[in-house]
């Protein structure tokens, strides 16, 4: 009796199993997730409906077939690092990566990787994936409108800053064409030094800002027509500290090169300049170039307290003052790329 007893609770017990099994098998292809189990090889064992819509593959085609099937090549090494991870001890591992549909084309998924254990041994590995196309492209299109807005950001405080430089500029020169000039030219000697296009282009932007700085300085100084006082002198210098605050704190890289001129273009070669007495090639290339040429602009143009020297003038004091002001290597450029008629053409204008 008690034989037949204990059969019959084993036959309970087995059907009861059975019965979880059968149900737990129906939630699992029930799933919206894509449900996919392994053997400790990798070998394909469970598939549920979810994955053949996401995949593409049906359960007769994959099961029994490596889950590397659906990794594209690059993918190969992560998963492989990420299985080792789990079957170590980690208790499952969620990751955003790609995987190839039975057509070939990838797709964006969210996988969850967890080891199956059995009386306390590996016997295979989980993954729960799930389709995240919608959200991959909403994430790139949402970067690329920040991407955009900080340009338009970016470009909107130059354009502001570019008009307070011409604010000083008219203060001091009354013309806007000297902004101009610099920028040109200091275009010109950039490209001649070997520097990239795009650098080049980019210091021909950027230069027109040297001055900014200026919008802070009184008209008592800007516009004294005799020699400044040392103080007035020592003044006049926060130009360049002024300049460079005003266009700080920008991540465009612009700005941060105009913040950098409009910091450096009055250091000297021999470090006799201002304001922090920088010499040699610790004055950064762009302060350099815009030195020789925002100086000669200076010297062939009026100003308050002089008159316009000629532009023979100002190229014979520019080489004069190679290798104490100014960078020899930028004088040599400046001398051989702009030829007298191109800048009598800047000068006239």
């Amino acid at each position: 009796m008690a034989i037949a007893i204990h059969k019959a609770e084993q036959d309970w017990e087995h059907r009861d199993a059975a019965a979880e099994g059968l149900h737990l098998a129906a939630l699992v292809d029930a799933s919206n997730d894509a449900i996919v189990s392994t053997d400790a090889d990798g070998m394909v064992t469970t598939w549920n409906r979810a994955a053949e819509e996401l995949y593409g593959y049906t359960r007769e085609e994959i099961v029994g077939r490596s889950l590397g099937v659906l990794c594209p090549e690059t993918k190969l090494g992560e998963q492989m690092a990420l299985l080792h991870a789990v079957a170590e001890g980690a208790v499952s591992i969620e990751f955003d990566t790609q995987r190839l549909h039975k057509d070939g084309s990838l797709l964006d998924v969210s996988v969850t990787d967890s080891r199956i254990m059995e009386d306390g041994v590996l016997s295979g590995f989980c993954a729960v994936t799930r389709e995240i196309g919608a959200r991959v492209r909403s994430r790139a299109l949402l970067q690329e409108r920040l991407r955009i807005g900080a340009n338009d950001l970016a470009r909107s405080r130059a354009e502001t800053l570019h008009g307070l430089a011409l604010a000083a500029e008219y203060r001091d020169y009354d013309t806007s064409l000297h902004t101009e000039r610099v920028g040109r030219a200091s275009a010109e000697v950039a490209a001649a030094l070997g520097l990239s296009t795009s650098l080049a282009g980019l210091v021909g932007e950027a230069a027109p800002l040297h001055d900014v700085g200026k919008i802070g300085i009184p008209d008592s100084i800007l516009l004294k027509p005799g020699k400044l006082s040392t103080t007035e002198f020592e003044a006049m210098k926060q130009h360049t500290v002024l300049g460079s605050a005003l266009l700080a704190g920008s991540d465009g890289e612009l700005l941060r090169l105009a913040g950098q001129i409009a910091l450096t273009h009055h250091e000297r070669w021999d470090g006799g300049g201002y304001p922090t007495g920088l010499a040699g090639d610790a004055i950064p290339i762009a302060g350099r170039i815009v030195a020789v040429v925002d100086a000669v602009d200076a010297m062939t143009h009026d100003r308050p307290y002089k008159t316009a020297s000629t532009v023979a003038e100002a190229r014979s004091e520019i080489s004069r003052c190679s290798g104490s002001h100014f960078d020899p290597r930028v004088v040599r450029a400046f001398q051989t790329t702009l030829s007298d008629q191109y800048f009598e053409l800047l000068t006239a204008s």
